[in-house]
């Protein structure tokens, strides 16, 4: 059976293909970002011209680098001005703070500083957007041959990525994870294809890398992880290399990236939102498992007793977790408080599963999910036709993308990180077609056959669908824009209570503490302000009275504030938007917001 790679297009691509030449990748990568560019631009203005932020965490991510160059302990993460007086400890880690603080250092060389970090801000996701193209450019070449590049990069764009995680503007880690993704995938895709461990043990300890910054990568790694052991279950000593590669990767780099990034105090405490012990211990006692099963003697190279050990040494490994790093196996949020569950985490849009997404956004999960569910069909069939290595490398970027489609009936976030890989699958499919075409001496036709592509991206979907709500998200945007933090600028430093979505961009733009913001693990901040905006004005004085708070701040058009209003005609955050201000609060006089701002009298 021939593949898309077969020798019969060999000399057909060395004559035509122009990718044969050592400068296409980085030109067409060029050409790309350029489009890339030309579509963000008003984005790019307005990082530039007014220093805009459009997500939270990409406010909270700024404040936190200040923090590192203003002299803050490396392994201390805590957000002083957040529920001050003790702050609150992040699960974030200083990953993604280095390359952000360096540029701030070289830019600041010939720039003022807030330039400086409105062009890192630029900077940062350009940078990371190269990456990304590279790795997918790898990753095609891998299972396609180069012909597969220039469409598969281009499907990348086509993807969304520029006005997702990738935006000019974000700097937070969901797009150096995205990134590390590919590449882990690529690593395996080469370590399969060639039976090689280098490329696995690369992949092991991006892998690491990737769970220091944070843990969402996670089921990508179990997903990758427990198929290349698969594969050895399967087949044996011939998939050695890779399982035992990835090993030695995570078995080096774990303990490295950990010592890095978690402070002495706290290399003993098991957390299950960030990289701690219990992640530790398990991926060291399952590398050491990999990698005494991948040297097993020649003797016991059976289908069954490879299981009989897989089986035994996994159930070993989760006792010890259990045992010794028990914190790492509960559920990220489950310390959360019911009330912030319940208003506010409920109501983040990126935290939805796709099932409440379908039925409240039926628009934008379809834009979503249908690229992914076509790009996985496609990289299933491409699983089913081919042959031997190239066989288990499909399988590999199969599992990936059923992993993310499968993630996202939990967290509808998780989407993103595979929505540049799944179009691969697509390609396969029109080269396929192309190869038929060519055979039938229809070369015109295999032109026009690459628009069969399209469907495999979200940009062609959303142009054919459309949306609603991008009006209500533009109106809620109002209240996060720089210009509406401009009056708070005029007050005396203090404490500011107000939504918890704007709390983040609060400690970005001015110099005020906050009770709230946008995190699961600010869990008392959170608390106190729902429940002084949800108490009658009456009930609320005593509320707000005990957090020290120096101000209070409301913005209408903020969504926050519009389901705290629903939940009660009479509490303070309807009687502040109503302009039925109590005695207690004393209205500031703020032009070209849509705050409304107040002193607490005490």
């Amino acid at each position: 059976m021939t593949s898309v790679t077969a020798d019969h297009l060999k000399p057909l691509r060395d004559a035509q293909d122009p990718a044969a030449h050592g400068a296409f990748v980085p030109l067409l990568i060029l050409f790309v970002m350029s489009l890339g560019l030309i579509l963000t631009w008003a984005r790019i203005l307005a990082v530039w011209q007014t220093g805009s932020i459009h997500d939270p965490d990409d406010a909270l991510r700024l404040e936190q680098v200040r923090a590192l160059l203003a002299g803050q302990n490396w392994f201390d993460m805590t957000v002083y001005r957040l529920d001050p007086p003790g702050g609150v400890f992040m699960h974030w880690s200083r990953v993604v703070d280095i390359p952000l603080a360096i540029l701030i250092k070289a830019f600041g060389l010939v720039l003022p500083v807030e330039e400086a970090e409105r062009l890192t801000r630029i900077v940062f996701p350009l940078l990371l957007q190269v990456a990304l193209y590279a790795a997918i450019a790898r990753l095609a070449k891998s299972l396609l041959g180069r012909a597969a590049i220039m469409p598969a990069v281009f499907m990348v764009l086509l993807s969304g990525i520029v006005f997702g995680q990738f935006q000019p503007g974000r700097i937070d880690h969901h797009a150096p994870q995205i990134v590390l993704l590919a590449f882990m995938l690529g690593g395996l895709v080469e370590a399969v294809k060639a039976l090689r461990l280098l490329p696995a043990a690369i992949s092991g300890g991006l892998a690491a890398l990737s769970l220091a910054i944070s843990l969402e990568n996670m089921p990508f790694i179990f997903t990758l992880w427990g198929l290349v052991g698969g594969l050895w279950l399967w087949q044996g000593r011939a998939m050695r290399n890779p399982m035992a590669g990835f090993a030695l990767g995570l078995l080096v780099a774990l303990p490295l990236c950990f010592l890095a990034t978690v402070g002495p105090a706290r290399w003993f405490l098991s957390v299950p939102d960030a990289f701690s012990f219990g992640q530790l211990i398990a991926g060291m006692a399952g590398a050491v498992l990999c990698l005494g099963l991948a040297f097993l003697p020649g003797r016991f190279d059976r289908l069954a007793i490879r299981l009989m050990f897989a089986l035994a040494g996994a159930a070993a490994t989760l006792c010890l977790v259990a045992l010794i790093g028990a914190g790492a196996l509960r559920e990220p949020f489950a310390g959360l408080d019911p009330l912030v569950r319940d208003v506010w985490l409920s109501n983040v849009h990126e935290a939805w599963s796709f099932l409440r997404l379908s039925r409240q956004e039926p628009e934008g999960a379809a834009i979503f999910m249908l690229p992914l569910v076509l790009g996985f069909v496609a990289s299933i069939a491409a699983a089913c036709v081919e042959k031997g290595a190239l066989r288990l490398q499909w399988l590999l970027v199969s599992a990936t993308v059923l992993a993310g489609v499968l993630m996202s009936l939990w967290l509808v976030r998780v989407l993103s990180s595979v929505g540049p890989i799944a179009p691969l699958g697509g390609v396969w499919a029109v080269m396929r077609l192309n190869t038929w075409l060519m055979r039938a001496g229809r070369r015109k036709a295999t032109l026009w056959s690459f628009g069969l592509l399209l469907p495999f991206a979200s940009i062609p979907w959303a142009l054919a669908i459309g949306g609603q709500g991008a009006n209500a998200k533009k109106t809620s945007e109002n209240c996060l824009e720089t210009a509406a933090f401009g009056p708070f600028a005029t007050l005396p430093p203090g404490l500011i209570l107000a939504p918890i979505d704007s709390g983040s961009h609060l400690l970005a733009f001015t110099s005020h503490s906050v009770l709230a913001a946008p995190y699961h693990r600010n869990n008392h901040g959170n608390v106190v302000a729902l429940k002084a905006f949800l108490a009658p004005p009456d009930v609320s004085r005593a509320i707000v009275m005990a957090s020290g708070a120096n101000y209070v701040a409301v913005c209408a058009s903020l969504e926050e504030t519009s389901v705290v209003g629903q939940r009660g005609p009479h509490n303070l955050a309807s009687a502040l938007v109503e302009g039925d201000v109590p005695d207690w609060l004393t209205p500031v006089s703020a032009a070209n917001t849509p705050y409304k701002i107040f002193t607490v009298h005490r």
